[in-house]
């Protein structure tokens, strides 16, 4: 399935795509502006709008965020919540301080810009053609929006993660700086570093340790906390913890895993649901799985012996999923493979599937297809008492299903490629690389 010249499909496919996220935009505005609120799959709690940065930056002027707070972010959260924020703020709690820091507000404001700015760079970059349109569904789109509403340090991470992947940064010390900002912001963003080793690049992946590892150490001495041992014991915590809102983590998944914490925690399924049914869903969910993760390692595999075969972009693709296939990591985090996907440059049916379903996902307004039940709270962002309708919504159903319907269609088309990177040659066996040009098969669509 190599790539011809541009589809005649593809235009119309962006075009579409495009005003797809803006008509969702548009109708969550509305949404905004008649009920109060931002409705699913935005946060359930209206009142703890840029919940995740005044929460953490609350405990960066205040003592205990490993030993009262029981946190697992990395101690350089709190250095960055630390800065960017008024000290006179956070005598009372994280509340009062959203009321009164207005630099935190626009350091939350200033970290979305910067993530559609880095995006429009990396996107224009890679291909002019499509730049406004890929643009426009990640300034617009539902996952970033998410982060936004949050408040959440994904947003500095996707920036670093943009300046490394979009291929901006080009200097080996550049792209080690920014690779340990990203994995001293969240730690499964460690694992997408890993692909500079499947691609032989191992002064880069050196670097990106001492550099990741350097942060850490000068962010524990700053903070005064956050050992590994406080690390290794909360993350226990957090993993025994029985206090789990399911609802949360099927509202905006990646995965249909946490569907079947429904029966594990003997939710009433079964009074709504006959046994057959719910029986032939766990069967099919867990296999899924099992089948989909498989699949994702297959392609990382064939990348370690041809690596010319599988462009950067498609493997930190692949490395994410198998991750984000059999754990929901947020709704944020699907900004980071959005604009993975957004970087592919060739077009074929496997690619076109692919950035359908990216569009599809990016659209930022849901469809309620019941009301489980129904609170009054105050919103934030409006200032007044609000009817908030807790529902379930079609995206929380078909959002996992377009994430499978993703890795399958380029995992297939990689393999191809892979087959033929096999057909053209031996495999790179050794850990040292070079120039090979017998396995520049398939779209290496940006230097290795």
């Amino acid at each position: 399935m190599s790539s011809g010249p541009q589809s005649r499909v593809q235009c119309p496919l962006e075009i579409a795509g495009a005003l797809a996220v803006v008509a969702g935009f548009g109708c969550l505005v509305r949404f905004f502006l008649v009920y109060g609120y931002l409705p699913a799959p935005f946060v359930f709690d209206t009142f703890d709008t840029f919940m995740d940065w005044f929460h953490t930056a609350y405990w960066a002027h205040n003592p205990g965020a490993y030993s009262v707070w029981k946190t697992i972010y990395f101690p350089f959260s709190f250095v960055i919540t630390g800065i960017f924020a008024d000290p006179r703020c956070y005598a009372n709690g994280p509340f009062d301080a959203r009321q009164c820091d207005t630099i935190g507000i626009a350091a939350i404001l200033l970290s979305y810009a910067g993530c559609v700015a880095a995006s429009a760079v990396a996107f224009y970059r890679n291909d002019r053609r499509t730049a406004m349109m890929r643009t426009i569904a990640v300034a617009f789109g539902g996952p970033l929006l998410f982060a936004l509403e949050r408040g959440n340090l994904i947003m500095l991470a996707y920036i670093a993660f943009v300046l490394i992947y979009g291929q901006i940064l080009t200097s080996k010390r550049s792209i080690a700086w920014a690779a340990g900002v990203l994995v001293n912001m969240k730690v499964y963003l460690l694992f997408p570093i890993l692909a500079f080793g499947i691609k032989r690049q191992w002064r880069t992946l050196e670097l990106c340790g001492f550099a990741s590892l350097a942060i850490y150490l000068v962010s524990v001495v700053i903070v005064g906390a956050g050992s590994p041992l406080e690390l290794a014991r909360n993350l226990q915590l957090w993993l025994t913890s029985s206090g789990i809102s399911i609802w949360d983590q099927v509202v905006f998944s990646t995965t249909y895993q946490p569907y079947l914490l429904f029966d594990v925690y003997q939710y009433p399924i079964r009074d709504f649901v006959d046994q057959q049914t719910v029986d032939v869903a766990k069967l099919f969910i867990q296999y899924e799985l099992a089948a989909s993760r498989g699949i994702a390692l297959l392609c990382i595999a064939g990348a370690w012996f041809y690596p010319k075969a599988v462009p950067l972009n498609r493997l930190v693709f692949f490395i994410l999923m198998q991750s984000f296939i059999g754990q929901n990591p947020g709704g944020y985090s699907i900004a980071l493979i959005v604009f993975l996907l957004f970087m592919e440059r060739g077009f074929n049916f496997a690619i076109g599937l692919s950035l359908l379903c990216c569009y599809l996902v990016s659209i930022p307004m849901d469809y309620s297809l019941a009301t489980v039940f129904t609170v009054d709270r105050l919103s934030w962002i409006s200032g007044r008492t609000v009817h908030v309708d807790y529902v379930l919504a079609l995206g929380a159903i078909m959002r996992p299903l377009l994430f499978l319907v993703m890795l399958w269609s380029l995992a297939i088309d990689s393999l191809i490629d892979i087959h033929r990177a096999v057909k053209s040659g031996p495999p790179l066996l050794g850990l040292r690389g070079g120039p090979r040009s017998r396995q520049k098969i398939g779209r290496e669509q940006v230097p290795a």
